[in-house]
């Protein structure tokens, strides 16, 4: 093969290819039509002298060779567009874009007031898109380019060519309604097990540490409602003598919006940390590194807020 025989845009296609594994979907990607995919899927055929993609039930797989080139040609093109063309540049003040970022409900309570914030000041017009995404998911969306970033616990997340930079420690605490007839400033180890709770039950959230961790200390909560994201708590908490084990910084929204008070727990519960990830194709795109230097900026002072008071 000679390099004077390699179209860019051909590995480009290649790129879409073997992310979506569809020609269809790998078109809509690129703005093709199906023949032109196939077309250039036929010039790629002959040029690497393989097959590199082969209709099964699951969708186009990649042969061995395709897997073997598939992360080199990712970064001979984010290092073209990147590094090689020439840059619009950022002005974040004046960016119509939309950011792309994956984040749970926590991350919507506790984050996004502060984005908002910063975001009127430094780009009025930039806008965000939130999504929740599981971690198969997120992993597609960051290689692909359709998410910019993700903050959150997502321990499944190993590609390596994601990168991540720790932001803080979550810690947990109970809450309950401010009135509540048997629970003062302290809660007892008896209280917490005989009381009734309000549980966020998320596979790979988390929560999933505080379950094990109670486990450990043969802690059983009896469970009256089991709910699958944080929003309902505080108000059922609100309205009832139940109690509601959350990590720290939610506890403390829903002190804000609900008639709640913070608890410590009768016991030092580890907590988890949370972590900024995004793609290495897009550490040095411009857009991409002034959001992620204003996330790490706005959650600096999350680890001086400390625990509750004991």
């Amino acid at each position: 093969m000679d390099i004077t025989d390699v179209d860019l845009n051909l590995l480009k296609v290649f790129d879409a290819l073997h992310r979506k594994q569809s020609v269809t979907q790998a078109g809509d990607l690129m703005g093709l039509s199906q023949p032109a995919m196939s077309f250039a899927l036929s010039k790629l055929r002959v040029l690497f002298d393989d097959p590199l993609f082969v209709r099964t039930s699951r969708g186009m797989q990649p042969t061995a060779r395709a897997q073997q080139i598939a992360e080199p040609v990712q970064r001979i093109l984010a290092l073209v567009s990147n590094e090689v063309l020439p840059s619009s540049g950022f002005v974040a003040e004046h960016s119509e874009r939309q950011m792309v970022l994956c984040m749970s409900d926590i991350g919507e309570m506790v984050f996004l007031p502060r984005l908002m914030r910063v975001l009127d000041e430094r780009a009025p017009k930039l806008r965000i898109r939130t999504l929740a995404l599981s971690p198969e998911q997120l992993e597609e969306g960051l290689d692909a380019g359709d998410v910019d970033a993700a903050i959150g616990y997502f321990p499944r997340l190993v590609n390596s060519s994601i990168r991540n930079r720790a932001l803080y420690s979550h810690t947990f605490v109970c809450i309950v309604r401010e009135d509540h007839p048997h629970i003062g400033d302290r809660l007892t180890a008896q209280q917490y097990q005989a009381a009734e709770h309000v549980a966020v039950q998320a596979d790979g959230r988390g929560m999933g540490i505080l379950d094990r961790e109670l486990a450990l200390r043969g802690v059983a909560r009896r469970i009256r409602f089991s709910l699958p994201r944080f929003m309902g708590v505080p108000f059922l908490v609100a309205e009832s003598d139940m109690i509601a084990t959350v990590p720290l910084a939610v506890g403390r929204r829903f002190a804000e919006i609900a008639r709640v008070r913070l608890v410590p727990l009768p016991w030092a519960i580890t907590g988890y940390d949370i972590h900024l990830h995004w793609h290495t194709r897009y550490h040095h795109d411009p857009a991409n590194r002034w959001l992620r230097e204003t996330l790490i900026e706005l959650l600096a002072d999350f680890p001086s807020l400390g625990p509750v008071e004991d």
